[in-house]
C-alpha cells in the first residue's frame, strides 16, 4: 500500500509507548487493554512504535509477512518461519518474554522500522490484561504480530514439516503390509518438486535411503510450500504392490510442523525359481483290461527356489496315449501356493479306458507355471517334465454289412455321363470296439456301359465303433437307349491286429437300382397339305386328302413313331372318319416319311365351308425324348378359291401375258377380307409360286351369298400353269399366322 501518515500531527509531548520509552522516561505507559484493540488505536505516542504498521484498522496477513520476509529474515528468522508459521492468537504468559519497538521514527504505512531504531522491551508493558493475546504469525518460541509487526526477541523458532513413509517387502503381493512383512532397508527415495509458492525451482530436491526398517524421511528444512511428490527407486527384478508411483503431497503456506506420514511403497521381487524336483508314474500295473476303466497315479514334487518368498503356480499334466485310449479327463491342473524353500507334492490319479488289445504307451508331461501376476520365471527349463510307462492290453469283434444302397440318377441320356453311389452301413456287434475293417464295394451293370473305376473299390481300415458308413462313386455312360439294371455288392473284412470276427456270415450285402437310358431325338412334322374336291358347284358332298411328312432329325436312330392327323368342318357337316386317323414309321436319323389320309364330307348346307386338318408326331417307345416339341404339330386351313369369278370354266390363256383374278371367298367361319395377310399369298400349280401383284380393296361378293369376298390378282407368268393342268393352288396366312390352301378347277388354253 501506499505510505501514509498515521497521524496529522504528534503530542506535543512524547509518551513511552509499547515496549519502549524515552531514555528520560521513569515510568511504564500503558495504550492497550489487550494485543486485539491494537489495530485501532490512535495514541500516536503509542502507534510510533509499530515496526511495520499494516494501517488503521488492519492486520498484517500471511502473505504481508511474506512480502517483507527479507527484513525479517535479516532480524534472525528461518525462511521455514516466515512461510511455515501460523496466523493464530498467542498467550504471552511471560513479563520476561521481550518483543522488538520502534525507536519513535516510523511515520509510515507498511515501511519497516530502520534496524538501527529497533530494541527490545517485555511484552507486558504497554497492556492492561494478564496474560496478554496477540494475534501472531507464531511458532514455537518466537512470533511477529500482525497489528504492528514486532517480533520476538527469539527468533529461532524453525517450523519443519515432515513428509515420511516405508518401503516394505509385500511378501504375499496383497498390496497391504500385514503382520511380519518386513521393512526394506537400503533403498533410495528422491523428493521432488513439482510446483513452488516462494519460487523455488522444480525437480528432484533431496534424496534419502531407507532405514533398517525401511522407514524414510523428508524434513522441509528449506523446502519452502508447494506441490511435493516422493517416488522410489527402481530395481531390477522388483515390482511395486503397493502406492502410487508418485506419493503426491501438497504443503500449503502455514503447514506449521505437521507431518505427512504414509507415504508407504509395497515392493516384492518379480522373479521365482519354480522348480519340479520330481516327476513319475506310482506303482503301474503289471496290465490292463480293455474295456475297463483304469487309473494311474502320477506325482509331481514342487519347491520354490526364490528370490521371490511366495508365489501361486500352476500344475499342468497332460496325458497321452495310443489312439484307442480314452481318457476320462487328459489335461488336469492344480493350484498351488509355493512358499519360498518348501516343498509340496501333488498326486494326479489319471482315469482312461483302452480298447485295442495291444502294448500301450502311455506318456504324462507335466508343466508347472508361475501365475502370480508380474513374476517371471528366471529358469523355465526346470518346469518341464515327462515321464512314460508301457502296458499291455487282450479282445473280438461282430463287424457285419448291416445295410448296402445302391443310388443312381433316374434317367439320363446315351452318352451322357452319370454317377452311381454305392453306400454300405457295417456295424460293430462288439465286443471290441472300434475295429479296423476293409470295406470292399462293387458295381456291374449292362454291357453297353463303361464303368469308372473298373471292378470293385476298397476301403481300408475303416475304424468301426457302433457303425460306419462309407461310400464309393462310379463314373458311367451307356451306349443305348433302354431300362439299364445296375448291381451293388459290399463286402467287410476285419483287419485288426488280434481280434477275430465270430460270424463271417453276416459280412455281405448286395443292392439294385434301374436306370432309364433316353436318347435325343427331334421328331417333327415337316409339312401338311390338305386339298378338297369341294367347289361352287359342289358345296355339299366332297372329298378332303391331307398329305403329311414327318421327320427324324436325329440324333437317335431307328426311332419308333406314330402320327395322329384329324380333320374339322363346320357343324352342318359330317366327316368320314369322324375320328383322326394314326400312322406309324420307324424313322432313322436324317429321314422323312410323307403319308395321306382321306376324309368324306357331307353336309346339309348348300355353301362354301372353312375346312381344317393337323397332324402331331411323337414317339412310340419308352426311351427317344424329344428335344423340341414346338415342331411336333403342324395344321393347315381350307379356304375356297374362285379362279376367275363369275366366268365357268376359268379358262387361263397360259401363252398370254397378264394377270389372274382370283377371289377368296368368304364363308360363315372365315372373313377373306379382314383375315388374309395379302402379303403371304402364292398361287400357281404347287401354291408355292411367287406370283402374287395385288388384292383389290375393298371387298367385293362375287358369288352372291351376301358376304364380301377378297379379289387378288396374280401375273399368269410366274404361275408354274403348264398344259394338260386342270386345277390349280391358293396359299397363304391368316392375319395370325395360320396356314390356309385351296384348289379350284381351271380350263388352260394356248397350248
Amino acid at each position: 500500500m501506499k505510505p501514509t501518515r498515521v497521524l496529522a500531527a504528534l503530542a506535543a509531548a512524547l509518551i513511552p509507548i509499547i515496549g519502549l520509552a524515552t531514555p528520560a522516561a521513569q515510568a511504564h505507559h500503558t495504550c492497550w487493554i489487550d494485543g486485539a484493540d491494537m489495530p485501532t488505536t490512535t495514541d500516536v505516542g503509542c502507534r510510533d512504535s509499530f515496526v511495520l504498521d499494516p494501517g488503521f484498522g488492519r492486520l498484517l496477513s500471511h502473505q504481508d509477512f511474506i512480502r517483507h520476509r527479507d527484513y525479517y529474515q535479516a532480524r534472525g528468522f528461518h525462511p521455514n518461519f516466515i512461510w511455515y508459521a501460523r496466523i493464530e492468537n498467542r498467550q504471552v504468559t511471560s513479563g520476561d518474554v521481550e518483543w522488538s519497538g520502534c525507536d519513535d521514527n516510523n511515520r509510515v504505512v507498511d515501511v519497516p522500522c530502520a534496524p538501527h531504531l529497533l530494541h527490545f522491551k517485555p511484552v507486558w508493558n504497554p497492556f492492561h490484561a494478564r496474560p496478554v493475546t496477540l494475534p501472531s504469525l507464531s511458532f514455537g518460541t518466537s512470533f511477529i504480530g500482525q497489528a504492528c509487526g514486532n517480533f520476538s526477541k527469539d527468533t529461532s523458532a524453525k517450523p519443519v514439516p515432515v513428509i515420511s513413509g516405508h518401503k516394505y517387502h509385500d511378501a504375499n503381493r496383497n498390496g497391504v503390509r500385514d503382520a511380519g512383512e518386513p521393512g526394506l532397508a537400503g533403498w533410495t527415495m528422491t523428493l521432488h518438486r513439482d510446483r513452488s509458492d516462494a519460487g523455488q525451482g522444480t525437480g528432484a530436491v533431496e534424496h534419502r535411503t531407507t532405514d533398517a526398517n525401511g522407514y524414510y524421511e523428508f524434513r522441509m528444512d528449506g523446502h519452502l510450500p508447494g506441490d511435493y511428490a516422493i517416488t522410489e527407486e527402481n530395481r531390477p527384478d522388483w515390482t511395486r504392490t503397493s502406492g502410487p508411483e508418485r506419493h503426491g503431497v501438497h504443503v500449503p503456506i502455514g503447514a506449521a510442523d505437521t507431518e505427512y506420514r504414509g507415504r508407504d511403497f509395497g515392493n516384492v521381487e518379480t522373479k521365482a525359481d519354480a522348480v519340479k524336483v520330481a516327476f513319475d508314474v506310482v506303482a503301474p500295473p503289471s496290465k490292463l483290461t480293455a474295456d475297463t476303466e483304469q487309473t494311474l497315479r502320477v506325482r509331481a514334487v514342487l519347491e520354490n527356489r526364490g528370490p521371490a518368498p511366495i508365489i501361486d503356480v500352476q500344475d499342468t499334466i497332460t496325458a497321452h496315449g495310443e489312439v484307442d485310449c480314452t481318457f476320462r479327463q487328459p489335461q488336469q491342473a492344480v493350484t498351488r501356493r509355493l512358499v519360498l524353500g518348501v516343498p509340496v507334492e501333488v498326486i494326479f490319479e489319471v482315469q482312461f479306458t483302452c480298447t485295442e488289445p495291444s502294448f500301450h504307451r502311455f506318456t504324462f508331461d507335466n508343466a508347472l507355471d508361475v501365475t502370480t501376476p508380474g513374476v517371471t520365471d528366471p529358469d523355465p527349463s526346470s518346469n518341464r517334465r515327462s515321464v512314460a510307462t508301457t502296458i499291455p492290453v487282450h479282445d473280438e469283434s461282430d463287424v457285419g454289412v448291416t445295410s448296402t444302397q445302391l443310388d443312381c440318377v433316374s434317367r439320363t441320356y446315351v452318352t451322357d455321363h452319370f454317377e452311381c453311389t454305392v453306400t454300405a452301413t457295417v456295424s460293430n456287434g462288439g465286443d471290441h470296439t472300434p475295429a479296423l475293417t476293409d470295406i470292399v464295394l462293387g458295381l456291374t451293370g449292362p454291357q453297353d456301359c463303361t464303368l469308372t473305376p473298373v471292378g470293385t473299390t476298397r476301403h481300408e481300415k475303416v475304424e468301426i465303433a457302433t457303425s460306419a458308413t462309407v461310400v464309393s462313386k462310379w463314373d458311367v455312360t451307356c451306349a443305348n437307349r433302354s431300362y439299364h439294371d445296375f448291381a451293388a455288392s459290399a463286402e467287410a473284412v476285419l483287419n485288426h491286429l488280434h481280434v477275430d470276427d465270430p460270424n463271417p456270415a453276416n459280412n455281405t450285402g448286395s443292392a439294385t437300382d434301374q436306370v432309364e437310358v433316353f436318347e435325343r431325338v427331334d421328331l417333327s412334322v415337316s409339312d401338311i397339305r390338305l386339298t378338297c374336291t369341294e367347289r361352287q358347284y359342289q358345296t355339299q358332298t366332297f372329298d378332303c386328302t391331307t398329305t403329311t411328312t414327318v421327320a427324324n432329325a436325329g440324333p437317335a436312330d431307328a426311332v419308333q413313331t406314330l402320327t395322329t392327323v384329324t380333320f374339322a368342318a363346320p357343324a352342318d357337316c359330317t366327316i368320314t372318319p369322324n375320328t383322326g386317323q394314326q400312322q406309324s414309321h420307324v424313322l432313322n436319323a436324317g429321314t422323312t416319311a410323307t403319308f395321306t389320309k382321306a376324309w368324306t364330307v357331307s353336309c346339309t348346307e348348300n355353301r362354301r365351308h372353312l375346312l381344317s386338318t393337323a397332324a402331331v408326331i411323337a414317339a412310340n417307345e419308352p426311351h427317344p425324348e424329344d428335344t423340341d416339341r414346338a415342331n411336333d404339330t403342324r395344321s393347315i386351313d381350307w379356304v375356297p378359291p374362285d379362279v376367275k369369278p363369275r366366268s365357268f370354266p376359268s379358262s387361263i390363256n397360259i401363252k398370254k401375258e397378264g394377270l389372274i383374278p382370283v377371289a377368296i371367298l368368304s364363308t360363315a367361319e372365315f372373313d377373306a377380307v379382314a383375315r388374309v395377310d395379302r402379303t403371304s399369298l402364292t398361287f400357281g400349280a404347287t401354291g408355292l409360286e411367287q406370283s402374287f401383284v395385288r388384292c383389290g380393296s375393298p371387298g367385293e361378293d362375287v358369288n352372291d351369298d351376301g358376304r364380301a369376298d377378297l379379289v387378288c390378282h396374280f401375273d399368269t407368268t410366274k404361275t408354274g400353269l403348264t398344259c394338260g393342268m386342270t386345277t390349280a393352288t391358293l396359299m397363304g396366312r391368316t392375319t395370325d399366322g395360320r396356314r390356309f390352301e385351296g384348289q379350284d378347277d381351271i380350263k388352260l388354253t394356248g397350248c
